[in-house]
């Protein structure tokens, strides 16, 4: 999430850490040595937040599971297998009952995806929550163009740290109620109480101490960390001394913590001085981790570390600091998704190909890409209303093509149904089954002949002008239920 410096060597951590501990209460300095290992090797992850949130209050209080799962199912395709959760306290004091029933919802599609889940409870980065959150029909700002994580909150926040024995009861039963709705749930890999706590804020120890006790408490089997962040450091992660296991940052290079199997880092993924074949390269295999962030969406972080509301970023980058894959499915770049499958699986990942264009004719090439989905919303929002900012592609009048091929199990007449914000043509094996006009907004309609064990190819051109934009495109074939319609094989 921020730039951290180079990890201690294990002769430097060692001492610092021995240094820390007999300085320590006895309960503290017993915590510091790690009392859970696993190899944590097996973890590709990264950090979800869907690309239609600004925050990780607003993924939770206006929970889509639509899109949670168009997201989760994309992730899956792109080799992850875990992903970073992060909660919200002002979210559970909002609505309890709705959250939980959110938390359980959202690890049934993960799980529906083979993919594991870690929840962060508290955060101890960037803004300060309002308390007009906790207002039924409060709004979301929109996020600040070329501002870094412009919307990123704190929790449980400051306020609730100043008066801690206050607020102390209410925090417990958030922990705890979320914990013991998922005792020993073999969906959630390990709970992680707090994110990049900082000596210095004040309050921050006790909430850092009890939370992992509160973890406790309730008899779950599953391990708890908190991750700390080197340039925080002070003698030690201030993070350590209250995890199971020890979790670590890195964005400035690829330098592994000791001990790499047991522990795990949680956060990496900064352009400025890593890449994704660079993490494959000195990662896998030998330790796990999860980048931030999957989505490259309104949270803001494709903009660097710095560019802050004084100092916003002048325009779009042409390379994001975070992110992997855009709102419609195509990531940043192909290079990423084949070092991080390997080229054998890549050739065999069920996409689209996609084309963009900077004009509504399909003449003026902006980006080729693969999308597993035509199936996208995009807000009229500059920043985030274009479906690749890094090749400058505007928000308006741009067209796009995709080309791909589908197949059936049964031979006969598939029906095609589309929604969508723009002029549209189908084609299948070079037939137009479905014809679009300007301005019609309701779903449209169209049929082809599918022969079995025979791929045919399929031709989407989508044109868009102004406002939101949108496609949705799903199929009903032969003898079989609705759904979206998949590509089965890479083009």
């Amino acid at each position: 999430m921020k730039p951290a410096l180079a990890i201690l060597t294990a002769r430097l951590l060692f001492s610092l850490t021995e240094l820390h501990a007999a300085d320590a209460p006895p309960s503290v300095a017993k915590a510091i040595a790690p009392t859970y290992r696993a190899d944590w090797r097996w973890v590709h992850g990264a950090v979800f937040v869907p690309t239609s949130a600004v925050n990780e209050a607003q993924q939770w209080d206006e929970y889509d599971p639509v899109i949670n799962d168009r997201e989760l199912h994309y992730a899956s395709l792109y080799g992850i297998n875990c992903v970073r959760v992060y909660l919200h306290y002002f979210i559970y004091l909002k609505n309890k009952e709705a959250l939980l029933n959110h938390i359980e919802d959202f690890l049934t599609r993960a799980d529906k995806y083979g993919i594991k889940v870690e929840f962060v409870f508290f955060d101890d980065c960037h803004s300060e929550p309002s308390k007009d959150m906790l207002k039924a029909d409060y709004h979301y700002p929109n996020p600040i163009f070329g501002v870094h994580n412009s919307r990123w909150l704190l929790s449980p926040g400051q306020d609730a740290l100043n008066h801690y024995a206050e607020h102390r009861e209410q925090l417990k039963a958030y922990v705890q109620d979320i914990v013991k709705a998922h005792l020993n749930d073999s969906r959630i890999a390990f709970w992680e109480t707090y994110n990049e706590p900082s000596p210095k804020t004040p309050g921050i120890l006790n909430l850092l101490k009890d939370s992992q006790q509160w973890v406790h408490e309730t008899g779950s089997k599953i391990p708890v960390t908190a991750t700390g962040e080197p340039h925080r450091m002070q003698n030690a992660q201030c993070g350590d001394p209250y995890s199971d296991f020890l979790t670590w940052h890195v964005y400035s290079d690829y330098e592994i913590r000791d001990d790499p199997i047991y522990a795990l880092n949680t956060e990496c993924l900064g352009r400025k001085k890593q890449t994704v074949p660079g993490l494959i390269e000195h990662f896998k295999g030998k330790t796990g981790f999860i980048v931030w962030e999957f989505g490259i969406g309104r949270d803001n972080c494709r903009f660097y570390w710095g560019e802050e509301a004084e100092e916003p970023a002048a325009d779009e980058h042409d390379k994001p600091l975070h992110g992997l894959v855009y709102a419609d499915g195509h990531p940043w770049s192909t290079n990423d998704i084949k070092a991080w499958l390997g080229d054998e699986a890549y050739a065999k990942l069920p996409v689209f190909h996609v084309c963009y264009f900077r004009d509504t004719t399909f003449s003026l090439l902006a980006k080729e890409s693969i999308t597993p989905a035509i199936d996208f919303d995009l807000k009229d929002e500059i920043g985030c209303g274009s479906p690749d900012t890094s090749v400058h592609l505007a928000k308006d009048y741009y067209s796009i093509r995709w080309t791909g091929e589908i197949e059936s199990p049964e031979s006969g007449a598939a029906t095609i149904y589309l929604k969508s914000d723009g002029v549209v043509k189908v084609r299948i094996d070079g037939r137009l089954v479905l014809d679009k006009a300007k301005g019609y907004r309701g779903e449209s309609t169209g049929t082809a002949t599918i022969m079995a064990g025979n791929p045919a190819k399929i031709a989407v051109e989508y044109v868009h002008e102004t406002g939101p934009a949108s496609i949705h495109l799903e199929w009903i074939p032969p003898n079989r239920k609705r759904q979206m319609l998949f590509p089965v094989s890479h083009p």
